[in-house]
């Protein structure tokens, strides 16, 4: 796969496939391990430039709550390499997580996010497996957050609802599946809610996980009748309901959101999620 000596398959990611690999000494890099992520589409130069162009934009977009994003190449599909996190993610942790560690993760993938959209790019992208579980010294865990949603500079035909995890809808605001709309500050941030509450809780915002049903979490997201899960604590809850409210009503920006997700780790307990929450 171009110059990349492929390790593993990681599985299935936003409209294309994951894989660790091995990077090539042309980029210098101080690991031996990357991930590449491969997109389904097969894509022509003019939308492999635009792919480059918004990657780039990306890196530019200077934060310690963004994973690094190391190259990007065209072979027949798009592929670029990133950072690897050997912890998983939010969606798919190595290990059980306290829910003290999962909103330790969240808050800075947020974090992440808002660097984002004060740079003008919105994510677009936003699931629990877009949310990595970073190593910050000892015991500890930070957040990064990666995978920004580039389907729409890489192909004009494929529509939103276009998966390659098809429970992934269950992480799209509603209005962006029903009418014109773009992504922005106010659909990310209902998404960064609906990750969150799949990370503390391993149900969707429609009351199930929907892994292994696509087509009832696309009819269910089409509906957009949420469900906060009667496992989550008042203020969680709370949370949790105004980033699904009303766009207006929504924390105004990712910043505000990360900084409420901090205060709601600082009296958490040290028990771990449900095991739900494991894929």
């Amino acid at each position: 796969m171009a110059d990349y000596t492929i390790v593993a398959s990681l599985g299935a990611a936003a409209n294309g496939e994951l894989f660790l690999a091995t990077p090539p000494p042309r980029l210098r890099l101080s690991t031996d391990r990357v991930v590449i992520k491969v997109f389904d589409a097969v894509c022509d130069a003019a939308a492999h430039r635009r792919g480059v162009r918004e990657l780039r934009a990306f890196a530019a977009v200077t934060s310690p709550y963004l994973a690094r994003v190391f190259d990007a190449t065209l072979s027949g599909q798009f592929m670029y390499a990133m950072e690897y996190f050997p912890l998983g993610s939010l969606g798919e942790p190595t290990a059980p997580l306290t829910r003290c560690e999962i909103l330790s993760v969240a808050a800075d993938a947020t974090r992440g996010v808002h660097a984002l959209h004060e740079a003008g790019i919105a994510h677009g992208n936003i699931t629990p497996w877009a949310m990595m579980i970073a190593s910050t010294g000892g015991q500890t865990v930070g957040g990064r957050i990666c995978d920004l949603g580039l389907s729409r500079a890489l192909t004009t035909n494929d529509p939103l609802t276009s998966f390659s995890r098809p429970h992934a809808v269950s992480y799209v605001d509603p209005v962006l599946l029903s009418t014109a709309a773009t992504p922005s500050r106010a659909t990310d941030i209902w998404s960064l809610g609906a990750s969150l509450h799949f990370a503390l809780t391993g149900e969707t915002v429609y009351g199930a996980d929907f892994s292994d049903q696509p087509l009832l979490a696309v009819r269910a997201a089409m509906s957009g009748h949420v469900t906060v899960s009667a496992q989550l604590d008042d203020a969680n809850a709370e949370l949790i309901r105004c980033c699904l409210g009303d766009p207006g009503a929504r924390p105004s920006t990712a910043a505000e959101l990360a900084d409420r997700i901090t205060a709601l780790g600082v009296g958490s307990t040290t028990r771990s999620a449900p095991d739900g929450h494991h894929m």
